[in-house]
């Protein structure tokens, strides 16, 4: 049954809309269960291979600042197996690097990335479709663990489909909810000359921590602050007559969800264009993403996970029906166990109960995974 709900919960990620970056935190928790790893990395990349985004468990600052300086090295036509034009060109998509042969060991990327990472057994994943390369995912063990088996390639083959699915979707425009907030002041040069308390704990995680949303985001945040300042300068050099102007707003994007930046002119500054700016920087994870975590957190079977993100969804008992080959009377039975596991009464109280749920997640500014505080979410580390 575990393994039913984590494939039943795969399939609910990859067919949500989210962009597959923004739903890392939870695809590689359900992905970790699937094929227990100490690490994990998906990384997008372009029509010639060459990285343009990721999101990497447990790499160190140095892998990134490789990543950030010379990302295109990666899609270059090497012997060096692992190199990302070579895993794109493979018959076979899934598990070419698991047998750990000499010339994968002794290759660059093996010898400066993964090795000072802890990693040594790869399973490799190369996302395409119709030939075009849209991704490269990679699940990492160490030495010291055992390598992966056939049986690992199989089942992550059989989700590969879904996985396409995830990378070829236009992100839905979906609602995110505020789960922090913090303050700072920026100098009329773009300089950060003040961050609240909050704001010093996480900034640098967020503009430059361990895990990353960019591979170019050392200076998204900084970068993003300017962007703000020009906005207000704009904005007060040429106000229109009448017009109340929307705070200049700008989003970074973070696995999860998104860092959003507000900019506000401050009222002690009389100098115009050239006076400091206060931004106000609140963390907002996508909704969905938080329903799916509190779906993950419950206790129900993998056909009531479907039907209850249905039902989140808006969906009524005729679609959700046809949509899952269910009778109505098949449905109905479904629905009146799922509401005795979730203690309510209708539907309508089982969305409200698992928003209730999703409210109390936080972000783990680690990893930025949406954590429940409620004890119906375990650790499964």
């Amino acid at each position: 049954m575990p393994r039913a709900r984590d494939l039943a919960l795969f399939q609910l990620l990859c067919t949500s809309g989210m962009d597959v970056m923004a739903q890392m935190p939870l695809l590689s928790e359900v992905l970790h269960r699937l094929v227990p790893s100490f690490s994990l990395s998906m990384i997008r990349v372009d029509e010639r291979c060459v990285p343009s985004a990721h999101y990497s468990e447990f790499f160190d600052e140095a892998s990134h600042a490789l990543f950030a300086a010379s990302g295109d090295h990666f899609a270059t036509r090497s012997p060096d197996p692992a190199a990302f034009a070579n895993l794109m060109s493979n018959r076979d998509p899934v598990g070419a690097l698991i047998d750990a042969r000499p010339e994968y060991l002794g290759g660059l990327i093996y010898q400066h990335l993964f090795q000072p990472n802890g990693i040594h057994h790869t399973l490799d994943v190369a996302l395409r479709e119709r030939g075009e390369p849209l991704a490269i995912l990679g699940i990492f063990r160490e030495r010291s663990a055992p390598p992966f088996r056939r049986e690992d390639v199989r089942l992550v083959r059989s989700l590969y489909d879904q996985l396409v699915h995830a990378c070829r979707a236009e992100p839905a425009a979906g609602p995110f909810d505020e789960v922090d907030s913090a303050m700072m002041v920026v100098s009329p040069a773009g300089r950060i000359v003040w961050a609240s308390t909050t704001a010093r704990e996480w900034l640098a995680e967020v503009s430059g921590g361990a895990e990353r949303a960019s591979m170019l985001d050392r200076g998204l945040v900084p970068d993003a602050c300017r962007a703000i300042l020009a906005m207000v300068r704009r904005a007060r050099m040429a106000p229109r007559a009448g017009e109340v102007a929307a705070a200049p707003h700008v989003s970074v994007p973070l696995p999860g969800g998104r860092l959003d930046l507000r900019g506000y002119a401050l009222e002690s500054d009389v100098a115009g264009a050239e006076g400091h700016v206060g931004i106000q920087l609140r963390v907002e994870v996508a909704r969905d993403l938080r329903l799916l975590r509190a779906l993950d957190a419950t206790r129900l079977t993998p056909q009531q996970l479907r039907i209850a993100w249905g039902l989140c969804r808006g969906m009524s008992n005729s679609e959700l029906g046809m949509e899952l080959a269910l009778s109505a009377a098949t449905l109905k039975s479904y629905q009146k166990d799922m509401y005795r596991r979730m203690e309510v009464g209708s539907a309508r109280a089982l969305v409200e109960r698992l928003e209730t749920l999703s409210a109390s997640a936080r972000v783990d500014r680690t990893r930025h995974l949406p954590v429940m505080r409620s004890r119906a979410a375990p650790s499964r580390r």
